[in-house]
């Protein structure tokens, strides 16, 4: 189910590649910055997998979907104040936030053909 789910793949992607970078964050901020950043990219993951879970036509599948498009909001949040305060090196931080993007492309699209699929399965009243 989830191998062929391009989203899911691209999260795996960026969450193996993060939790390689935490790891070279200050002692001080692995268990706090670090820890916030690891933990909502897992949450991102969590809501990518549910709503692929989920059947299509299924409203809490688009609940599913706002959620981790917020969650990645947070992320991204997140990833740039570790540049800001240089615990990520300029190189990680565009190859992070485009993967970020790229994720986020995904879910929106998704989330309008969500969106598309509820519109469509209502019938217009007489």
């Amino acid at each position: 189910m989830t191998e062929d789910l391009k989203a899911f793949q691209k999260w795996l992607d960026m969450a193996k590649y993060l939790y390689r970078a935490v790891q070279s964050y200050p002692r001080s901020e692995k268990y706090t910055l670090g820890a916030d950043t690891r933990q909502a990219m897992i949450r991102l993951g969590r809501y990518i997998y549910r709503a692929n879970a989920l059947r299509r036509e299924s409203p809490e599948k688009r609940r599913m979907l706002e959620h981790a498009d917020m969650e990645l909001v947070d992320l991204q949040l997140l990833i740039r104040l570790a540049k800001e305060l240089e615990f990520l090196p300029l190189r990680k931080y565009e190859l992070m936030s485009g993967m970020a993007v790229e994720i986020g492309k995904m879910l929106g699209g998704w989330i309008k053909a969500t969106g598309k699929i509820q519109q469509g399965r209502q019938s217009p009243s007489p």
